[in-house]
Formats: C-alpha cells, sequence, structure tokens
C-alpha cells in the first residue's frame, strides 16, 4: 500500500535532479549565446532571475520530498557498517561520493560542450 507513493516521489525526485542538471546545462548555453550577441545583453537578468527561482524552486520541493520522507515511521535497519551511517553533510558516505562523481561528470561535459561550441 506503501510502495504507490513512494514511488512517485522518488520518480519525481529523480526528475527534479535531472532538471536541475538539464537546466543548469541550458543556462550555460544560453549564457554564451547571450555574451556573443549585443542585442540579448538586456534579457541576462531575466534569464539569471528565471534561473534562479527555477533553482530555487526545485530545491524547494526536494527539501519537502526528503522533509516528508523522514518523518514518515520507518523502521531503522541495523547497521552493517558505522562508516555509512555518520552523516557528512547530512548525506552517508555513498551518497556525498555520488554527488561529488555527479558535480565532476556534469562540469566536465559542460566545459566539453562549450568548448566544442567555440
Amino acid at each position: 500500500m506503501d510502495s504507490q507513493p513512494r514511488r512517485t516521489s522518488t520518480a519525481f525526485e529523480y526528475f527534479l535532479y535531472a532538471a536541475i542538471v538539464a537546466e543548469t546545462g541550458l543556462a550555460a548555453l544560453i549564457y554564451k549565446v547571450i555574451l556573443h550577441s549585443g542585442e540579448l545583453m538586456d534579457l541576462r537578468v531575466y534569464f539569471a532571475v528565471f534561473y534562479l527561482a527555477f533553482l530555487a524552486w526545485t530545491i524547494a520541493q526536494l527539501h519537502l520530498l526528503h522533509r516528508a520522507r523522514v518523518s514518515t515511521p520507518v523502521q531503522p535497519e541495523p547497521a552493517e557498517n558505522t562508516e555509512n551511517t555518520r552523516p557528512v553533510l547530512g548525506l552517508t558516505g555513498p551518497q556525498l561520493a555520488i554527488v561529488v562523481v555527479v558535480f565532476a561528470t556534469a562540469v566536465v561535459t559542460f566545459s566539453w560542450a562549450l568548448r566544442l561550441i567555440n
């Protein structure tokens, strides 16, 4: 019975993560175009406001999903090793490693894409 809302929230959570990555890539491309186009220079503030507003909305949605997940009573499983249970910046060790790998991959991918555009 509980698996359906969890599955929906997990899909929405993955969508939000993908939206952050896609929006950041799109913002980098738009910013690159705006810097080379004189007639679009006046729109850079609007693009920046839209980017920050969307980013704030996605982070707020992720925060709400996380709070809803934490507030539901779940039987904690016994920890097999203590290094995964200690949170670092609110994340366990494997979660922090995933964040670092995804961030590094995004930086390399966007740098490569912007280099191809030049």
